[in-house]
């Protein structure tokens, strides 16, 4: 009791961990705990709120009869002090609730088979979410990458022959590529019940177990010894097979295997050719087909800084600089399904449609991309999204501050020999349906759905700035008409 040891309170259990990675981002060391709450009937449940957003659960597996000592109803005998009782307690680490705790970047889905979500914040951490199997709950299943800029983007370069590979671009001046760990594909297994990368690629890729943030929180190693001190003194025992929050900042991290330096300023967005193939149904014949190309953006301060940038990750070079197409940032790219075109728009209110050309034998300098086509004002204020439809290549949409959602399509024709490409807009709509003094909300986001067209009709999804999200249906054939429906 408090009179017994003088009124002096005293530690005699403790839960938690006490810091993860020394010295890391706040994605990984946890940083302490703002505030905590006990389950008030039984006391057997802790909730802690972590100064990184996350909500930790600790319970007491022990009964409450060892709880009380010696328990009601039972024969005297020797009084168990509180120390002694505490000794018999064991409180372990269960699932947390974690998130991200700024605004969100960027996501976007596993290139192969759409097996988790990829998303990126202005918290530093990219954060990979998948179902639990048997269930409908989605969770953090790995943290790829914790870094000391905000990150801006992110794509999936995942192959049936390479998965588990990701490119990220952050404020700083160049892209990051990250490989799966044999950490995560267990966790992956474990959790989703799913195949495991581990079966699926060549055993010519290299994996190493888990990766190590060094002291400067920049670039994840594959080597312990690059790695920075991690806090585990002290680190309650689980009772789950989930990843916790200590884990997650720390053992579930992926190796970085590229940087691609080439862009003067910070990166604005990124794309891939993969990002491009949502529905798998649908296959294409090109020659090119199957070559993995990422596109990226950067933050415009001239003419030069906004070109669009072209990389071989793989390969770690940069294969081509699109130049003439933007006077000012670019906001958004988007590559056809089939890869033949690249839709890019920005701060201009330009729509650049960038086309793939093949070599024709004169020239081994010939370039991937030219300029086919631009629409100047395509929008009266900036565009923040295009996106090509996924079943037809030709057929993308655009989307505006101006709130306003355009359909265009690619025509092609001869002209004095020469194959010339337009982008025609064939439809518009405005989203909001019940504006406030009339005033229209601003679209951030469009995107068509994964779906074979049922009578020429497509699915688009549309992001608003006020947070909503709807869902319209239209017409994606070749002649169309302004007939739009919910």
């Amino acid at each position: 009791s408090n009179e017994e040891i003088g009124g002096v309170w005293t530690p005699i259990a403790r839960v938690g961990s006490a810091g993860g990675i020394l010295g890391g981002s706040v994605g990984s060391s946890l940083l302490g705990f703002l505030n905590v709450q006990v389950e008030p009937k039984e006391g057997r449940w802790i909730m802690g709120h972590a100064f990184g957003g996350p909500l930790h659960f600790f319970s007491c597996e022990q009964s409450q009869e060892v709880l009380q000592g010696q328990g009601e109803g039972k024969a005297a005998g020797p009084k168990i002090s509180v120390e002694e009782q505490a000794a018999l307690v064991q409180w372990r680490a269960q699932p947390c609730l974690t998130g991200h705790f700024r605004e969100v970047t960027d996501l976007g889905w596993e290139a192969s088979r759409g097996s988790y979500l990829i998303t990126v914040s202005n918290d530093q951490t990219c954060r990979l979410w998948a179902p639990m199997k048997k269930t409908t709950t989605w969770i953090e299943i790995a943290r790829p990458q914790v870094h000391g800029y905000d990150i801006s983007a992110v794509a999936s370069l995942s192959t049936v022959g390479h998965k588990d590979l990701l490119v990220t671009g952050a404020d700083e001046k160049e892209l990051r590529a990250f490989d799966g760990t044999h950490f995560f594909s267990r966790t992956f297994s474990l959790i989703t019940g799913q195949r495991t990368s581990e079966s699926d690629v060549s055993e010519s890729i290299p994996r190493v177990e888990r990766a190590y943030i060094p002291a400067l929180g920049l670039s994840n190693k594959a080597s312990a010894a690059d790695g920075a001190d991690e806090d585990t003194s002290a680190a309650s025992k689980s009772s789950t097979l989930l990843p916790l929050e200590r884990d997650l900042g720390s053992t579930s991290l992926w190796p970085e295997i590229r940087k691609l330096f080439g862009h003067n300023t910070e990166i604005a967005r990124l794309t891939s050719t993969l990002s491009a193939r949502t529905c798998l149904s649908t296959q294409y014949s090109t020659s090119y087909f199957h070559d993995v190309l990422v596109a990226s953006s950067a933050k415009a301060r001239d003419v030069e800084s906004a070109n669009i940038r072209l990389w071989d990750v793989i390969e770690n070079k940069c294969v081509q600089i699109l130049k003439g197409g933007h006077r000012s940032t670019v906001t958004s790219l988007a590559f056809s399904p089939d890869g033949t075109f690249l839709a890019t728009s920005g701060k201009d209110r330009r729509l650049c449609i960038w086309k793939r050309q093949l070599p024709d034998g004169s020239s081994q300098d010939i370039e991937p991309f030219f300029l086919a086509s631009a629409v100047d004002s395509s929008h009266k204020r900036i565009v923040w999204s295009v996106h090509f439809c996924p079943t037809e290549p030709t057929v993308l949409a655009s989307g505006s501050r101006d709130g306003n959602v355009k359909f265009w399509t690619l025509s092609e024709a001869m002209v004095d020999g020469v194959l010339h490409t337009e982008a025609i807009e064939y439809a518009k709509f405005v989203p909001t349906l019940e504006a406030v003094d009339n005033k229209v909300e601003a679209v951030t986001s469009v995107a068509f759905a994964p779906l074979q067209p049922s009578k020429s009709q497509g699915l688009l999804a549309v992001g608003l700035e006020n947070g909503l999200i709807q869902l319209w249906q239209g017409a994606i054939f070749s002649y169309w008409d302004n007939d739009m429906a919910t």
